[in-house]
């Protein structure tokens, strides 16, 4: 008994080794990218960045819409006092000269006390006018700041919009790749993609760590300046219940659960098209062939967007701080896209690349066991040609190109470039 136990515990053993074996490129496409792209970034940003309390890393110095008619009306009030000067030295002069001075000399200190006295009228004139325009001004100034972030609030809902599209289509063609394989595997990997996608919009990561100084702090301090942004709260219907940061983090959420679920069905298809065939056939390797280079295009565009998203929703913050702290802000928000467009393109290297592996594989089985093709007769189509492999390089890579580390890796390599040129 015992002996046919240890049998059959050997040969299940086997089974599983064989079947872990056969299916190792497999389970690659969908451990890879959360080992790469998700953990080990994040562990590593985590390390060097602890969980922050829900405070920001800097102060912010919020923008005065006064600032600028005070900045007008002082330059003009310098302006003043450097012709009153001007006038006291050319009255100075005139006085100077001697009741017996030439009559052409005179004539030309009281022309020069006239000039400096028209001078001190028109600075006096700027004055006043600035003065009364102090109220044009202060509207102006809060007609640019609140244009600012109402144009970034339809921007990042565009840009939402267009992340739906492109995780739908990706969700479509997904699906149907992995329900044609298995109705079992597909709803299973469903299932598995909305624990997944609803557990990692809820854990903390390094982008929403840091991220927080801008989406959670910034944006409430800016609705504490009340200065800038009266109007706007003014013509809120529900100002009292209303708070951007809290609908931002809402809208965060939603985008990253309807992407990440995108990504999980996205990675099972990769599974599915990595796998073997038992008898692989010219028309099942082209099927395959084409719906990986879909599924690359389709995956690359869900991070690609996200990316883009990030960078909407990053720079609209530093546009309700004073220009130079938005300046010295800008490489910490631009860091947290990066992070996002790398850890984009690291988690669909490590998807794509099993698939790709997978069907090559099968592509060698095929022609090994398939007779050279008599004459005349139509030659497979399964290598890859230079533009579907250039295609291909740049979709897999087209979330870092489109975080801002690109580029400034650009510019630099332009200024080398031009630097030598130069030489």
């Amino acid at each position: 008994m015992s002996v046919v136990d240890s049998t059959s515990w050997e040969d299940q053993l086997r089974l599983g080794l064989d079947a872990v074996t056969k299916y190792a490129l497999a389970i690659c496409c969908v451990v890879g990218p959360l080992l790469l792209g998700y953990l080990a970034p994040n562990q590593v940003a985590d390390s060097l960045m602890p969980l922050l309390a829900d405070k920001a890393v800097v102060s912010f110095v919020l923008p005065n819409p006064d600032a600028e008619s005070v900045a007008k009306i002082d330059k003009l009030k310098a302006t003043l006092a450097e012709k009153q000067k001007t006038l006291s030295e050319k009255q100075g002069a005139l006085d100077r000269l001697a009741a017996g001075a030439a009559d052409d000399k005179q004539k030309d200190a009281r022309a020069a006390v006239e000039s400096a006295q028209t001078a001190e009228a028109a600075a006096k004139a700027e004055i006043e006018k600035a003065e009364r325009s102090r109220d044009a001004d202060r509207t102006i100034a809060q007609s640019r700041q609140i244009s600012d972030t109402l144009t970034a609030r339809y921007n990042y809902a565009a840009v939402s919009g267009l992340l739906y599209l492109v995780s739908a289509a990706t969700l479509l063609l997904g699906g149907a790749i992995v329900f044609r394989r298995s109705r079992t595997l597909f709803f299973v990997g469903l299932g598995l993609s909305l624990i997944l996608a609803w557990g990692v919009t809820k854990a903390p990561t390094a982008y929403a760590n840091a991220g927080q100084t801008f989406l959670k702090v910034l944006l409430d301090r800016a609705d504490e300046n009340a200065g800038v942004f009266d109007p706007l709260f003014a013509a809120y219907k529900n100002a009292a219940s209303f708070k951007v940061s809290d609908a931002i983090r809402l809208i965060i959420d939603v985008n990253t659960f309807v992407g990440l679920l995108a990504v999980g069905v996205a990675l099972l298809a990769f599974a599915v098209l990595s796998g073997p065939e038992e008898k692989p056939s010219l028309a099942s390797l082209e099927e395959r062939k084409s719906n990986l280079q879909r599924m690359i295009m389709l995956s690359s565009a869900i991070l690609v967007v996200a990316t883009l998203a990030s960078k909407v929703v990053m720079d609209w913050p530093l546009g309700l701080i004073v220009a130079p702290q938005a300046d010295a802000l800008r490489p910490l928000a631009n860091a947290l896209t990066s992070h996002l467009g790398m850890t984009g393109t690291i988690a669909l290297f490590a998807a794509a690349t099993p698939a790709l592996a997978g069907w090559y594989q099968d592509v060698k089985r095929y022609r090994l066991d398939t007779p050279p093709a008599a004459a005349g007769q139509k030659q497979d189509t399964l290598d890859f040609g230079v533009p579907a492999a250039v295609t291909s390089i740049l979709a897999i890579l087209g979330p870092a190109l489109t975080s801002p580390v690109f580029v400034t890796f650009k510019a630099i390599v332009e200024m080398l470039v031009g630097g030598k040129g130069g030489g």
